[in-house]
């Protein structure tokens, strides 16, 4: 196999998302080995952006070396990095208590946030089949903790829809902030910043994050952290490389893959038949919406 060939399919948005719907699925399953046990999920969230932002820059020679030389798109950068460690940090915590099959299928609720606001912030057409889709969205995911004629949502839950509030935000300020600048070096930005920030915020230890790093969930870390960038980098690459109508509703094939996965790894047994099906009607869901 030449070395042009592996050049031109990596160039591919079919190679980046097989490569992303891999990476998501090894990710989502690591982050919930490395935060369970943990002393504070605080050093658990900052030793995995670490290890994600610095093992990324490996491919930085890979990628046009350019930085951003407008001023406001530093300053826009900077609010994004602040919501993504808000992001970030709450979503440790669920993770640590949600099962990851349910995280999985939380997680796909900030297309429902990106829709609105299409709608009301940027004054986007309303689109019927996008209202559906968003709607199909929701009320799959409610009909996911619908038990005995009531929706029954626990703190966790209600923190990671407030957590896929916080990211549809970001992305929205964040739009189209990477092609200013060299790949890697921008994902290694989105990394370790939210990491300084928690660090401070926090007002962490080096030692606690040393120690974090050398507890024996040091293997579950690396291959988290390297897989964060690794998702970061693919997830980019598709959407800049294929259209949004096929890679939206193909990135969301992540989430049966994962709720199968789980209940191999995890031993997630519970309503697997529901999940399989809100999987599936959430991935009609993106799809209408991107349509």
């Amino acid at each position: 196999m030449s070395l042009v060939f592996l050049s031109d399919l990596v160039r591919t948005w079919q190679f980046n998302i097989i490569a992303l719907l891999v990476i998501t699925v090894v990710f989502v399953q690591y982050y919930k080995l490395s935060v369970v046990g943990a002393k504070q999920d605080g050093a658990v969230l900052v030793v995995l952006q670490c290890i994600g932002g610095m093992s990324i820059l490996v491919l930085m020679p890979f990628y046009p070396i350019t930085f951003a030389t407008d001023p406001g798109t530093y300053l826009l950068l900077l609010a994004a990095v602040v919501l993504y460690a808000l992001n970030d940090r709450i979503q440790t915590t669920v993770r640590r208590h949600l099962d990851v099959s349910l995280f999985s299928i939380l997680n796909q609720f900030s297309k429902v946030f990106l829709v609105l606001y299409g709608i009301f912030l940027f004054h986007q057409q309303i689109v019927s089949r996008r209202l559906v889709g968003g709607v199909l969205i929701l009320l799959s995911i409610a009909a996911l903790f619908y038990r005995r004629g009531k929706i029954h949502l626990n703190r966790h839950v209600l923190l990671s829809l407030l957590a896929e509030l916080v990211i549809a935000t970001a992305i929205t300020i964040d739009v189209d902030i990477s092609t200013q600048f060299n790949l890697p070096a921008y994902i290694m930005i989105t990394l370790v910043l939210p990491a300084l920030l928690v660090f401070s915020v926090e007002r962490l230890k080096v030692a606690e994050i040393v120690e974090e790093f050398q507890s024996d969930r040091k293997a579950y870390h690396l291959v988290t952290g390297v897989s964060w960038g690794l998702l970061i980098l693919f997830t980019i690459r598709s959407l800049q490389l294929g259209e949004a109508v096929f890679i939206a509703p193909l990135m969301a094939v992540s989430v049966p893959l994962n709720v199968v996965v789980a209940s191999i790894l995890h031993h997630e047994k519970d309503h697997m038949l529901r999940k399989i099906i809100v999987s599936f009607v959430i991935i009609l869901g993106i799809y209408l919406t991107v349509v």
